[in-house]
């Protein structure tokens, strides 16, 4: 009874048959299987795998002195699912046999996963450039690539029959294919003994008679046997031999240097120096063998350097220039009544270069005074660069501010008394004036870096000037101005770039309408000659006396006593003379300011009817006319 139970719980069909091969027991595994009761199993004679059960049971099996146990894999359906069976039928002295069935699904889907895996490798070695070969545990080749036969020049056919390593060496060997060896018999043996003893994987060059280099990689293969990859490694060493050359070469040449250079790394240490370094200093090679910091270095050369009667701020001064990895340049005066001319240059790799120049007579500052001229236009770029990085930067949240704004006046979320009404207005007012200032910073150092491409066509200059006129009314109009276009209908087009034309305009007509009190006018004029196009902005504001003229191009200037937020004639100016013009402005200590732009017309562009009068051709003498 107990060993019923032991069978009955056993997730193994278990089954046995008569002499006329009909089922007389089976447990509940196998019921299941057959998806029946034991009951209707047994009486319903239900097989588990009819299709191929039948075919291998037969009187042939013997009898249970004479017949080896029978196991045969088939595929069933077990409460819905497909499984493979191993089922085994050996038979009973009665007549009858006994038989049982041992799942083996997952190990069926633990090979097909492995093959899969397998074909994935084979795929992806098959693609790459470096020749693989995979030797079996037999020592016979089970996987090539085609990279590894185009090495060798061997015959798909060959290498697919499974030659095995000893073949394929004396086939390179017939081939001139591997180094001469005075005895290739030891050799032979050498690497065939790798199959057994190599456990640790190892990489060798390996040298052609074509003078081609190899780097083998030899590395024992997780089912057995070894993988050898081969990388073709000839012009890499070319490459470095010709690295080391250079190496060289640049050692000789930095040895060879009047000026004293030295490398810094990361940490601060010492890491290449040229003897005028140690010369200059006073240093032997003994004191810099030990890669000393820095701080050290400076230590030494104390009683060398003119510290002004404060060494330690000098010191802390030369430290911080050297580990603050920025560009910088200047003298540095030593106690002897020298000076020397130092510059601090950081490396892309993190290092920072030093250079020492003794710059005492006259020549040598001279020729400090460019280097220095050169760095100083280097850094006005840089300059350029991080106004327009700190412009794209600023952007974001002031755009969230302007959408916070709105979104407050527009009231989607409750309604505002009017002092809220009023402020959040301001905010969106300060915020949109802060981001045309980020806009013209943008544009002014774009323009100061080279970066701005002018994207030209065809501008209907009528059009152009009612849209700007158009945008800035309602400005003026609050603060009680008067804005007045003056414009010939059949005044034609122009070659240039429209909008970069219109936001030169607009920046004039904001500053008039900026500096203009109110009650005042201003007016927007545009004439055409034959080789010019004349726009004027002229407003009854504060005068510019002459010799506030110059500086009222410079950014954030407007004159005397009247620094303002924005960029004013700085990006005018630089916004026409891309376009090969330039600005004049008339004004004087009085009232009244005209500022005129000056744009080249194409030739071929559209112009106007003549109408009998004679052009004033001097600059001057048209801007003396329109006042």
């Amino acid at each position: 009874m107990r060993l019923r139970e032991l069978i009955d719980a056993s997730p193994s069909p278990m089954w046995r048959r008569d002499s006329d091969r009909r089922l007389i027991e089976c447990n509940r595994a196998y019921a299941f299987a057959v998806d029946a009761t034991p009951q209707t199993a047994l009486a319903q004679n239900l097989e588990l795998a009819a299709t191929g059960l039948r075919k291998t049971l037969s009187p042939a099996m013997g009898t249970a002195e004479t017949a080896d146990r029978h196991a045969e894999p088939c595929h069933v359906v077990i409460d819905g699912s497909r499984r493979l069976l191993e089922v085994t039928e050996m038979p009973c002295r009665d007549g009858g046999t006994i038989g049982f069935a041992l799942d083996r699904t997952e190990v069926e889907v633990a090979e097909a996963e492995l093959q899969r895996h397998i074909s994935a490798h084979a795929a992806v070695l098959e693609g790459i450039g470096t020749a693989v070969a995979i030797y079996g545990a037999d020592r016979r080749l089970r996987f090539f690539n085609s990279a590894f036969a185009a090495l060798w020049g061997f015959e798909a056919e060959w290498l697919a029959a499974e030659p095995s390593f000893g073949d394929v060496l004396e086939r390179l060997r017939e081939r001139r294919c591997i180094p001469e060896r005075a005895d290739f018999s030891a050799f032979k043996h050498e690497r065939i003994g790798l199959f057994t003893s190599l456990i640790e994987p190892r990489q060798e060059l390996m040298h052609l008679p074509d003078d081609r280099t190899l780097k083998v990689s030899i590395s024992p293969h997780p089912f057995g046997g070894l993988t050898f990859v081969y990388e073709n490694v000839t012009d890499r060493l070319a490459l470095e031999r010709s690295c080391n050359t250079l190496t060289q070469v640049r050692r000789a040449t930095l040895d060879n240097l009047f000026e004293a250079v030295a490398v810094y790394g990361g940490d601060g240490r010492l890491k290449l120096h040229n003897p005028a370094y140690l010369e200059i200093w006073g240093l032997s090679p003994a004191d810099v063998a030990e890669e000393p910091h820095f701080a050290e270095i400076i230590e030494r050369t104390r009683g060398l350097l003119d510290d002004g009667g404060d060494w330690a701020a000098m010191k802390q001064d030369i430290v911080a220039k050297v580990t603050a990895h920025t560009l910088t340049s200047g003298p540095l005066y030593r106690s002897d009544g020298s000076m020397l001319q130092v510059a601090t240059v950081p490396l892309p790799d993190g290092n920072v270069l030093l250079t020492y120049l003794d710059v005492t007579d006259t020549a040598r500052v001279e020729r400090a005074l460019r280097e220095r001229n050169d760095a100083l236009e280097t850094a006005g770029r840089l300059k350029s660069e991080f106004i327009a990085n700190v412009s794209h930067e600023l952007r974001t949240p002031l755009n969230a501010v302007i959408g916070f704004a709105e979104i407050l006046i527009n009231q989607y979320f409750g309604n505002l008394n009017p002092r809220q009404l009023d402020y959040s207005q301001s905010i969106l007012a300060s915020a949109r004036l802060l981001m045309r200032l980020i806009n013209d910073i943008l544009d002014l150092a774009t323009i100061e870096a080279g970066y701005m491409v002018l994207e030209t066509g065809r501008v209907e200059i009528l059009g152009m000037l009612q849209a700007v006129v158009s945008l800035t009314r309602e400005r003026a109009r609050s603060r009680d101005l008067e804005l007045e276009l003056r414009c010939p209908p059949e005044i034609g087009a122009i070659e240039g770039d429209e909008r970069r034309i219109k936001q030169a305009l607009f920046n004039l007509i904001s500053n008039s309408i900026k500096f203009t009190p109110p009650g005042g006018a201003i007016s927007v004029e545009a004439v055409r000659q034959k080789d010019a196009l004349w726009l004027t902005v002229a407003d009854t504001g504060a005068g510019i006396p002459h010799a506030d003229q110059a500086p009222v191009y410079e950014k954030f200037e407007r004159g005397v006593g009247q620094t303002g937020t924005g960029l004013g004639l700085s990006l005018v100016k630089s916004l026409i003379e891309l376009h090969g013009g330039n600005v004049v402005i008339a004004s004087g200590s009085g009232p009244g300011t005209r500022i005129t732009c000056r744009l080249p017309v194409a030739e071929g562009a559209t112009a106007i009817p003549d109408t009998g009068g004679t052009a004033q051709e001097p600059f001057a003498q048209f801007v003396q006319a329109l006042g």
